[in-house]
């Protein structure tokens, strides 16, 4: 019986450290490279983002992600440090201070009840690669 339990740690093990590898191979790409992938490349930095209404976000590292907006506009929001939930979440809030998205609010994420909060670095809006 302890010799199945320890093939049991020894797969759950394994399957983790694959994981691992898989984040690492993930993050070695470059952020300029990541965004070609969806045809984009960052443009100018902006202060805020009026109006925004999130349409559509990818997650791209821990420390960046891209969204659209209601106008077909796409934004790269830079983070100050990793964001570990990010990479696996579904709901993506903004905690913001006016009804514009700015460099000084934050991104929430929720995780398993508790929500991880996130400050924003720089945002810019997005070019079509060409």
């Amino acid at each position: 019986m302890n010799r199945t339990i320890i093939k049991l740690n020894v797969l759950i093990l394994l399957g983790f450290s694959l994981l691992a590898c898989t984040a690492v191979i993930d993050d070695a790409k470059g952020l300029d490279e990541r965004l070609a992938e969806y045809g984009y490349r960052p443009g100018q930095n902006v202060d805020q983002i009026h109006s925004y209404q999130i349409t559509d976000w990818t997650y791209l590292d821990s420390r960046h992600l891209m969204f659209s907006n209601g106008r077909a506009e796409h934004y790269l929001i830079s983070l100050q440090g990793p964001c570990a939930a990010l990479r696996g979440s579904e709901i993506l809030l903004f905690k913001t201070r006016t009804n514009s998205l700015s460099k000084f609010d934050e991104l929430v994420v929720p995780e398993d009840g508790v929500a991880k909060h996130c400050s924003i670095e720089s945002m810019s809006r997005l070019i079509r690669a060409e």
